[in-house]
């Protein structure tokens, strides 16, 4: 048998000794192989175009190489030890560290861009690669290798901000930066530039272009409608800040025609179109401007003049309304030129106007300034075929001083200053003082009281007797209207019948009146079937042009009772000349229904003669004023005479008002006249004094 040799090999490294020692020149050449790697491989790393960064697990940084310093400015020792992420911007580094955590190499699948802060205050942007090898045992780290791509950067939004201005767009555009230079200018506006001779962009901006973009830039807002007047056209910008504020752009439209159409409205919006002159809008505007300019200490004081043509209506009526209008154009050409230098005249409809009076003196100044102004108007006028001679009341309203003024009230102390001076005799030029305007209030409240009065029952008729001069017996008695005001008293008609009239407030009143008045008479003639009583009731002019007139009488007098022939409705001139026509078919409807009418207050209103014999009356009432002065020397009674022949001769009943003397009585009764009344037969009594009067039988 034979004995069979192993050879045995081990794994394990042969012990130093083993291996015989390299000789000193090998170990130079290692060395210097080993130097020359190092500085080789140094090198590529400080000429390198990227930084590579190594980032230990908390976030520290562990190395960086040295390019950092030429691409950001800082130096890698100062950046060894500190939090990796201050190199990157606030707002990028939540989605930074969410790259970075990736584990498994994922991290390395793509790139990342983010905002890297220079040294010198700016920021870079910077494409970034990253292995997260945190879970390596030799690395222990993460590598991120970035490059600077800030150029690059700038490029693409360059170009992405060119391609969104589209270049056949037909308005000028433009992008600002936010100091307010020009960056960009589209192709129409380069020929807008050209067509219209200008150096550059910034001509045809705005002067406050600056202020307006950093206006924009600051709050994040647009503005629009920026108005700008080049080579008589006009042009209207509008900006718009883009995102992250480091431009704007300027989007541009010409308005030059849509403007003068504008322009003409406002005109036509702020003048007279018949005169041209400034309407009441623009006159208010620049009567607040003076108001405003003299707050400031910057005007002295002013006055506004408030004009009224007399008797316009006569010449509309009688000539027509093209001459009534030649005649306003004319009065507007004088006031013009009467007016001082820098006053505004102003029409205000109709034939009102209105002045306003820059820098007076005082009230003499405005005095003597509306003065002349009345009388330009004042002076003789041919139209056409026509001869006229207008006048104008004027009020005049001065600026006090006190701060307190607004426009419209100086407007309105004008206008009740025009009215006062259109109620004179003694002079057509009046300054406003304060008693008109306590004056006013206290029809302003008597007004809205009348309102009231009506269902509050704060009204009451008094009577009085209407006798045939002939008998002595009581023919009639008149309704006559009072008020118990509840803190001034009894309150006499001519303090509050105007105001009534006015206001629209005497048509309640008015039936009130009728219908109190009909169920009186009626309760009398049932307590005295014997005596022949009429009722007389005054109508006023808005009263009687009511469509429904005689169908509210006959409901009245179906509700209380009374005859239609014992109502006697007095009607004044006025009402019934004014419009014949329809006059006449009223009052043929009302005698048709049994009640009679009489014309009141004759001789003091239009006396058409002509047309008296044509409507159909039963009596006249002669006016107190002819019946007070009929006794004296070279008074009233030739006149008083021919009233009383004249009804006679058309069959009509004569009443004389305001009898208050024998004697007046006794011419009456030998002229002819039919019945009177006044203070002598009796005053205006209430209804028990009637009562009583009647109960006698006669009234001697």
């Amino acid at each position: 048998m034979t004995d069979t040799t192993r050879t045995s090999y081990s794994l394990l490294p042969a012990p130093e000794s083993a291996y015989p020692p390299p000789g000193r020149a090998a170990l130079h050449a290692m060395e210097r192989a080993l130097r020359e790697s190092e500085a080789y491989f140094r090198s590529l790393v400080e000429n390198a175009r990227d930084v590579i960064h190594v980032i230990n697990a908390d976030a520290t940084t562990r190395y960086i190489t040295p390019s950092v310093r030429r691409l950001l400015g800082w130096d890698p020792e100062e950046l060894v030890g500190r939090n990796a992420l201050d190199l990157i911007h606030p707002d990028d580094r939540e989605r930074v560290r969410a790259a970075l955590s990736e584990r498994d190499g994922r991290a390395g699948a793509g790139t990342i861009e983010f905002r890297a802060p220079h040294a010198d205050g700016g920021w870079r942007v910077f494409e970034a690669i990253g292995k997260n090898l945190l879970d390596d045992p030799v690395v222990n780290g993460i590598i991120v290798n970035s490059r600077d791509v800030t150029e690059r950067h700038r490029a693409e939004q360059e170009s992405a901000r060119l391609a969104a201005f589209p270049r056949e767009n037909p308005y000028p555009i433009l992008e600002c930066d936010r100091d307010g230079a020009t960056l960009y200018v589209n192709p129409a506006g380069e020929r807008l530039l050209a067509e219209l001779g200008l150096p550059g962009a910034g001509s045809l901006l705005p002067d406050e272009h600056r202020p307006l973009v950093h206006a924009c830039v600051h709050a994040g807002a647009g503005v629009r409608g920026v108005e700008v007047r080049v080579g008589g056209r006009v042009f209207a910008w509008t900006y718009h800040p883009q995102p992250g504020g480091a431009t704007v752009h300027l989007f541009g439209e010409e308005i030059t025609e849509r403007k003068r159409v504008q322009e003409r409205l406002l005109h036509h919006a702020m003048h007279d179109a018949l005169t041209g002159l400034p309407n009441r809008n623009l006159f208010l505007d620049r009567l607040a401007a003076t108001l405003r300019r003299r707050e400031r200490g910057e005007a002295g004081r002013f006055a506004v003049l408030f004009l009224d043509l007399d008797r316009f209506k006569v010449v509309n009526d009688s000539l027509g309304h093209h001459v009534g209008d030649e005649l306003l154009v004319e009065v507007a050409q004088r006031l013009r030129a009467a007016a001082p230098p820098g006053a505004t005249v102003a029409r205000f409809g109709g034939d009102e106007f209105a002045v306003l009076l820059e820098e007076v003196a005082g009230e003499e100044d405005a005095r003597r300034a509306a003065e002349r102004l009345a009388a330009a108007v004042a002076a003789p006028l041919v139209l056409g075929e026509y001869e006229l001679f207008t006048t104008a009341s004027v009020g005049i309203a001065l600026e006090a001083g006190t701060g307190e003024e607004r426009a419209e009230t100086l407007l309105r102390n004008a206008d009740m200053a025009m009215y006062r001076a259109k109620g004179s005799d003694a002079s057509r030029c009046e300054v406003f003082d304060r008693a008109m305007h306590d004056a006013a209030l206290m029809r302003l409240e008597m007004e809205t009281d009348l309102r009231r009065a009506v269902e509050r029952g704060e009204f009451l008729l008094h009577y009085q007797p209407i006798v045939s001069l002939s008998t002595g017996e009581i023919n009639g008695v008149e309704a006559l209207l009072r008020w118990m005001h509840p803190r001034r008293g009894l309150v006499p008609p001519a303090d509050f019948i105007p105001a009534a009239e006015e206001t629209g407030t005497i048509l309640p009143i008015g039936d009130w009146v009728l219908r109190e008045g009909c169920r009186q008479l009626a309760a009398w003639r049932r307590e005295f079937p014997r005596v022949r009583v009429a009722m007389s009731v005054n109508l006023s002019a808005k009263q009687f042009s009511q469509r429904d007139l005689v169908e509210k009488i006959a409901l009245i007098l179906a509700e209380t009772g009374l005859d239609a022939r014992h109502l006697k409705l007095e009607i004044t001139e006025s009402a019934v000349l004014e419009n014949t026509d329809s006059a006449r078919a009223m009052l043929r409807q009302l005698r048709e229904f049994g009640i009679q009418i009489q014309m009141d207050d004759f001789g003091t209103g239009y006396s058409s003669l002509s047309s008296l014999h044509q409507l159909p009356i039963d009596g006249l009432k002669v006016d107190r004023s002819f019946v007070a002065r009929m006794c004296e020397e070279g008074g009233t009674a030739p006149l008083v005479r021919t009233i009383v022949v004249l009804a006679k001769g058309l069959g009509l009943a004569v009443i004389a008002e305001g009898v208050e003397t024998h004697e007046q009585r006794q011419a009456l009764r030998e002229m002819g006249c039919d019945y009177a009344q006044g203070f002598l037969i009796s005053r205006p009594v209430e209804a028990a004094g009637i009562r009583a009067l009647l109960a006698s039988g006669v009234c001697d």
